[in-house]
């Protein structure tokens, strides 16, 4: 028996949310990843959040639900973003304010041809005077969007959880967790509409429907699984299946290791990839497929999106190959990955800007032309490298920008790729680079203890990695995969 107290061993101690038993070697991790805390375990899995403390402005939203209610003619025009998390949030959205009698139509932008934002475009003959237009996963940074709608009679609520970054739009109250700090910022854009929505229509919250599509929204945007998203991925886990819609049901069928230990990357790749984004994906279609019940359909409909997701999954390989024969040497030199690739199909960039991120292990930026000659860029980061705060912070020069710590875009016009790869690199030599952090160690151990001593911490994903043990010289990862945990020798950190 090793001394677990000293780093690692064997025990149980009872661990309330989940009321069962959790492994000494899990709680040794837990201590090492929250030494701060009295009892590492809520930290690790929180009691229900008290959503009002992170979203300010919640009675804001009930007044001008209440005013829409009782204002004959008047709706909701609810705008997403037309990634897995925005597509989600609409989801919640149309479920619940639909469910609660309101008349909601849904925006879904198309990226590939229309700027990060409110596009004036979209909502014009759509909303009315006395309309609210509501968002999710988006709006933070539209400026003039935002102008538009409100001189066009309209009142304007938004929920976003990206970088706020001055000049804010005027909007009548902007929920966005940044504003308020951890532990509400962890959350998805999906995630902070549905906090919004429960605390003014309870009886909304264990719905089995809104918590899958909240679960998939978070796994699918990469945000950290800590604190108040730790405790909606713990909700999901025991939801009833027979009360979802085949769709989704489809989808937690297809889900991996559902009801037991799994991993964030391990979801994107069997769900979030199949769906896809951008070139002959079916993220415009995955709304339709959440809320249908027909079964046979749904199937289809599903083949259909897995035969184009190999289309793409070859297509992003001879991608990645040209992307790491091109990166720019003198952002290199800068801890950044910058590429110009001139027939990157719409919604791959973000794609490829994440697999060299991972294979890098620094901040990446791809950059490519639209056909209407507008450059568009997509950027990941990981580790300490505030992506968005980087871009955003060039936002005079663009014609939009945003998103958040990890993933971020922006277009610009008028601008050639010479000029705007020098702006960028220029820029990168004044922004304070971070490195990404040492592959971390949890143990240290004179053996390895089981690997299902620890897979019960899992979901696994950003900044909540897999334990990593260290004995002797050999450090070792934990893997998930169908078959269960085990462990592999690795010098990387985990997702």
């Amino acid at each position: 028996m090793f001394d677990y107290s000293a780093g690692c061993g064997r025990g149980e101690i009872v661990c309330a949310s989940r009321g069962s038993g959790l492994p000494e070697p899990a709680l040794a991790v837990l201590r090492h990843r929250f030494p701060d805390a009295a009892d590492p375990v809520p930290e690790w899995l929180p009691p229900r959040p008290d959503w009002k403390t992170g979203l300010q402005g919640l009675d804001v939203l009930g007044r001008e639900l209440s005013r829409v209610r009782h204002t004959p003619g008047s709706k909701i025009v609810l705008y997403g973003h037309d990634d897995m998390d925005g597509i989600t949030g609409l989801f919640v959205g149309l479920r619940v304010l639909r469910g609660e009698g309101f008349t909601v139509l849904p925006i879904v932008p198309n990226r590939a041809t229309e700027n990060y934002g409110l596009i004036q475009e979209r909502m014009d003959g759509l909303l009315a005077r006395g309309d609210l237009l509501l968002t999710v996963d988006c709006g933070c940074s539209s400026v003039e969007g935002v102008n538009w709608a409100i001189s066009n009679g309209a009142t304007v609520v938004i929920t976003d959880h990206h970088t706020l970054n001055p000049p804010l739009p005027a909007a009548t109250v902007l929920i966005d967790p940044q504003a308020t700090g951890f532990p509400g910022t962890v959350l998805s854009g999906c995630g902070v509409l549905y906090a919004c929505l429960i605390e003014l229509f309870p009886d909304w919250e264990d719905d089995p429907q809104l918590l899958a599509a909240v679960a998939l929204g978070t796994i699918s945007d990469r945000v950290p699984l800590l604190a108040w998203n730790r405790h909606l991925l713990d909700r999901f886990r025991s939801i009833d299946m027979s009360r979802l819609t085949e769709g989704l049901r489809h989808i937690l069928e297809v889900w991996p290791n559902r009801t037991g230990d799994w991993s964030a990357a391990s979801v994107r790749q069997q769900i979030t990839s199949v769906v896809g984004k951008g070139y002959n994906s079916g993220i415009h279609r995955i709304l339709d497929f959440m809320f249908c019940d027909h079964r046979e359909l749904c199937l289809e409909q599903w083949r259909d999106m897995l035969d184009w997701s190999e289309t793409r999954a070859q297509l992003l390989s001879e991608l990645l190959t040209r992307a790491m024969q091109m990166k720019d040497p003198e952002a290199d030199a800068f801890g950044m990955i910058l590429v110009y690739l001139d027939d990157v199909p719409p919604g791959m960039g973000g794609t490829l800007a994440s697999k060299l991120s991972r294979i890098y292990r620094r901040g990446s930026i791809v950059v490519t032309t639209r056909p209407d000659e507008t450059l568009v860029g997509e950027a990941r980061s990981v580790g300490d490298w505030d992506m968005a705060h980087f871009l955003v912070s060039l936002r005079q020069v663009f014609t939009s920008a945003g998103g958040h710590v990890r993933a971020a875009g922006f277009s610009t016009e008028g601008m050639s790729w010479p000029q705007l790869r020098d702006l960028l690199i220029s820029h990168m030599a004044g922004f304070p680079t971070r490195p990404v952090p040492e592959p971390h160690v949890d143990l240290e151990c004179e053996a390895l203890p089981p690997a299902s001593d620890l897979a019960c911490l899992a979901p696994f994903g950003p900044d909540f990695p897999p334990p990593a043990v260290k004995v002797g010289i050999m450090r070792y990862l934990l893997q998930i995969n169908n078959s269960g945990a085990s462990w592999c020798i690795s010098e990387e950190s985990g997702e």
